[in-house]
């Protein structure tokens, strides 16, 4: 299947958020600009920009420009959105869930089976993803599944990533099967339990790759003096680099 011409742009912006080197109050360039660098026509630009809108991660100030917004969510905000929203669509579908639905969900994951003992990453997380939205959609709530819908970009980018670690991809091969078995039983309780346990794992395992990451003697540049890095998309302010993915201390 065909993917949208603005994915690609999506997937760099995103790619910059979360790597650090565009930061929140950053001016994205204009739509022309964008559509010249990334190879696409301007009505695409305009479709990945709305959906990055929708994600709230960029605002566009009439006759202004589009920026990224001033408080742009961490990588654990953005899973423990994910944890209330799935359980919640967990619950509902495992009460309004058809047998079509879950003939749906069975086919994902014998497919996710099968990527999984092909060791084809790429189509795995597709499935992944696939499996979530499937979710979203069984629970018959419009606003849910929506929600799900307009950040899949962003869901399955933060899905590859995670799977990019070691051992996460093991542990999400495992959670699948019985969540969608607990929703055919119709436990709502169990499925819940599982979904948020799944997320949580996630969660832990991006905590756990940001200690090594801040470690002492791994961030060299950490403390001062480094230089503002300046990309294509007008980087090089002089507010301290830190990436989005990062986790906040509380």
């Amino acid at each position: 299947m065909a993917k949208p011409a603005g994915e690609s742009l999506i997937r760099d912006i995103l790619d910059r958020i979360f790597r650090g080197t565009l930061r929140a109050g950053d001016r994205l360039p204009a739509f022309d600009r964008m559509a010249e660098q990334h190879r696409m026509s301007v009505v695409s630009v305009r479709e990945a920009i709305h959906k990055l809108r929708l994600m709230g991660l960029v605002r566009i100030r009439q006759g202004g420009g589009t920026f990224l917004v001033e408080n742009i969510p961490s990588i654990p905000d953005i899973l423990d959105t994910r944890k209330y929203v799935e359980a919640a669509a967990c619950f509902l579908a495992a009460e309004h869930a058809d047998d079509a639905d879950f003939r749906t969900l069975d086919r994902i994951i014998e497919a996710m089976e099968d990527d999984y003992a092909r060791r084809d990453t790429v189509a795995y997380t597709q499935q992944d993803l696939e499996f979530h939205l499937a979710i979203g959609r069984m629970s018959k709530n419009a606003i849910l599944s929506a929600f799900l819908d307009n950040i899949q970009e962003l869901l399955y980018y933060l899905q590859e990533r995670t799977h990019m670690m070691q051992g996460t991809l093991q542990r999400a091969y495992r959670f699948h099967p019985t969540i969608a078995e607990a929703l055919k039983r119709r436990d709502g309780s169990a499925a819940q339990t599982l979904i948020v346990d799944h997320i949580e794992s996630v969660k832990k395992a991006w905590k756990a790759l940001d200690k090594r990451k801040t470690a002492p003697g791994k961030a060299a540049t950490k403390g001062g003096g480094s230089k503002p890095t300046k990309d294509r998309y007008g980087g090089g302010s002089d507010r301290a680099a830190r990436p989005a993915g990062t986790v906040r201390s509380h």
